[in-house]
């Protein structure tokens, strides 16, 4: 678990560097900004969850925690890339329409549900 909870961060450091060395003016660095902010609004229950785990011994959340990474990473690489976006116009105000992504992410919800419910 503690090697899940070190790559979470070392992901954590690569989302907050990619913004910076993406050009500003790119539909890439607006995105991966937005993917950051995003993370860090999940990436703190992961770590209570993990921690938790630990402190609790519950080996059921080691694989989980795999699996919340894996979804984490995919999500930031479909969020940067514009995969499956359907506005691409990079002048568009709405938000950005990424079905895959959000299922993605809905995905990685459930694993930290699953994960909490394994702490009982």
């Amino acid at each position: 678990m503690v090697t899940f909870i070190s790559l979470a961060l070392l992901l954590y450091l690569i989302q907050l560097i990619l913004p910076n060395a993406l050009k500003a003016e790119t539909g890439y660095a607006k995105r991966a900004g937005k993917a950051l902010k995003n993370l860090t609004e999940s990436l703190p229950v992961f770590l209570a969850l993990a921690i938790l785990s630990i402190i609790l011994s519950v080996d059921e959340n080691t694989m989980l925690a795999l699996y919340w990474l894996i979804a984490r990473l995919v999500f930031a690489v479909i969020y940067v890339s514009g995969l499956s976006l359907d506005n691409k116009s990079e002048e568009s105000q709405g938000p950005d329409k990424q079905p895959l992504r959000s299922f993605v992410w809905a995905g990685s919800i459930v694993i930290l549900i699953a994960m909490t419910s394994n702490l009982f």
